[in-house]
C-alpha cells in the first residue's frame, strides 16, 4: 500500500516551481481525500509526448514508497472485474525518449513504462512485475492505435460525405452559358 501521509510536505521536481503541485502531490492528496482524482489525470494527459521521463518518475516515487500490504487488505479484483476495468479503461502514451503510458479505468490508474508500473486507487497502490507492466504499455499502445485508426475512418467518412454533399449541391449550379 502506498503510504501519501509520508511525502505530502514535500515537492517532488515532477513540475519546476511556479506551475503548481507535482504529480507525487496531486496524487497523495488524491489519497488523503483532500485532493481530485480528475486533477491528477488532467496534469498527466497535459505532459506533452516528450515528457515521459516524468511519468516514469512518478512511478519510481511511488514504487519508493510502497508499504508492504496488510494482510486485512482488499483482496485483489476476480479476473472477470479485472477484465472489466481494463475494457473500461481509456489510454495516453507517450513516446520515445521517455516511453511511458496511463490507463485511466472507473476505479484505477495504472502508470506503466514497459519496465516497472504500478496500479493506483483512491486507497493505496501495488508495485507491478516487469512482464506486467510491459504487456499494460503493449495495451496503452495498441488502444492509442485503434483509436488513431477509427479517428482515421471517421475522418474519411466525413470527407467522403462532404465530397458528396458538395458534388451534389454543384450539380444543382445552372453553367453560365
Amino acid at each position: 500500500m502506498f503510504m501519501p501521509g509520508a511525502y505530502s510536505s514535500r515537492m517532488s521536481d515532477a513540475f519546476p516551481s511556479g506551475t503548481g503541485p507535482s504529480l507525487l502531490d496531486l496524487l497523495i492528496e488524491w489519497q488523503e481525500g483532500v485532493g481530485d482524482r480528475d486533477r491528477l489525470i488532467q496534469r498527466l494527459t497535459q505532459l506533452g509526448p516528450e515528457q515521459g521521463a516524468q511519468v516514469q518518475q512518478l512511478i519510481q516515487e511511488v514504487q519508493n514508497s510502497l508499504a508492504p500490504t496488510p494482510s486485512h487488505a482488499a483482496p485483489p479484483p476476480s479476473p472477470a472485474e479485472w477484465r472489466s476495468e481494463l475494457m473500461a479503461c481509456r489510454a495516453r502514451v507517450w513516446p520515445a525518449p521517455d516511453p511511458a503510458g496511463l490507463l485511466v479505468g472507473p476505479d484505477v490508474m495504472i502508470l506503466t513504462d514497459g519496465h516497472a508500473g504500478t496500479i493506483v486507487r483512491d486507497h493505496g497502490a501495488r508495485t507491478l512485475p516487469g512482464s506486467v507492466a510491459a504487456s499494460l504499455m503493449l495495451l496503452c499502445q495498441t488502444i492509442i492505435m485503434a483509436q488513431n485508426a477509427v479517428d482515421a475512418q471517421e475522418l474519411s467518412r466525413l470527407q467522403q460525405q462532404r465530397i458528396t454533399a458538395n458534388s451534389t449541391s454543384l450539380s444543382d449550379i445552372e453553367p453560365v452559358q
